[in-house]
């Protein structure tokens, strides 16, 4: 397989450091603003409640699902807003999409043959692979920076949900939180060495970061929705209190500062964060077809 590079042709990415924001404003319920909450605009106006908000590696498409009365369904977006395509039409439940490093397809949890399962789709929205298939419901993928692993919560073991770690074809599974509390929505810190996730584990959901081999778990605050800023510094979560759902940035470690964003309306939640100087490309070696990262990633000494 030779190289595979982003492409721009369809739309711009930001040009500056952006967050999109699922909100319930009557402009649109997908919002963008800078980092620091500041300069809100309305990005899209969509049926149900968008979900599961991701930026393409290249930051000119944004995915997420929608979840209504009606249907659940992954769309695709252009980062202006323009060219919204339904990726999923399908009488189940299709949802938590989350793009390949190389932009080029999707992986996302989809119950269409039963129960849920892991499938992966291109971008235009035609089935690849059914990545998983288990009596237990798997969910909410998440691709290793390196394309080489897949994230996962799951029930597999009669639990009410585990974090497990697959290879990107399903096999050499490993429960990496095996704990009897729920484990889920997990999330890669730009350097591929650390996974974000939330846990019940307390008696409500809190937000844990680990190793990529599940050790050295960490407690980093009470929300939901951890997204890594591209630096991996510091994590966009969301927390809720007084019928109001809030953006928190906080540092990765848990120990430093927190900040509230400005509010849209009273709900803002999933936080998909961009920036465009921390672009990662990657391509496949022909030869050892393995999946290989290059790019800048400032604050962790990486040069272009």
């Amino acid at each position: 397989m030779g190289a595979m590079f982003l492409s721009r042709a369809e739309s711009k990415a930001p040009n500056n450091p952006t967050l999109a924001v699922s909100t319930n404003a009557d402009e649109g319920n997908i919002w963008l603003m800078n980092p620091d909450g500041n300069n809100q605009r309305a990005l899209l106006l969509v049926n149900g409640q968008p979900l599961g908000l991701e930026w393409s590696p290249d930051g000119t498409r944004l995915a997420f699902h929608t979840e209504s009365k009606k249907n659940i369904d992954v769309y695709v977006v252009n980062g202006d807003g323009m060219k919204l395509k339904r990726l999923t039409d399908d009488a189940a439940e299709d949802s938590w999409p989350n793009w390949h490093p190389g932009g080029g397809k999707l992986a996302f949890t989809s119950n269409r043959d039963g129960n849920f399962e892991i499938y992966t789709m291109n971008a235009a929205g035609q089935i690849i692979e059914n990545i998983t298939n288990d009596p237990a419901d798997d969910i909410q993928p998440a691709w290793s920076r390196d394309a080489r692993k897949i994230a996962f919560s799951s029930k597999r073991g009669k639990t009410i949900g585990d974090l497990h770690l697959m290879d990107a074809n399903g096999e050499n599974l490993q429960n990496l939180t095996n704990h009897r509390a729920k484990d889920s929505h997990p999330a890669w810190s730009p350097d591929n060495e650390k996974i974000a996730w939330i846990t019940e584990r307390s008696g409500h959901a809190e937000i844990f970061v680990m190793g990529a081999n599940g050790k050295n778990q960490i407690k980093i605050g009470c929300c939901r929705d951890p997204e890594w800023s591209p630096d991996g510094k510091e994590l966009a979560t969301t927390t809720f209190g007084g019928g109001v759902a809030k953006i928190i940035i906080q540092d990765a470690d848990g120990k430093g500062n927190r900040t509230e964003l400005p509010t849209i309306g009273n709900f803002n939640r999933a936080a998909a964060w961009f920036d465009p100087e921390f672009v990662t490309f990657f391509s496949v070696s022909p030869a050892g077809k393995q999946a290989l990262t290059w790019g800048w990633l400032k604050q962790v000494g990486r040069s272009k």
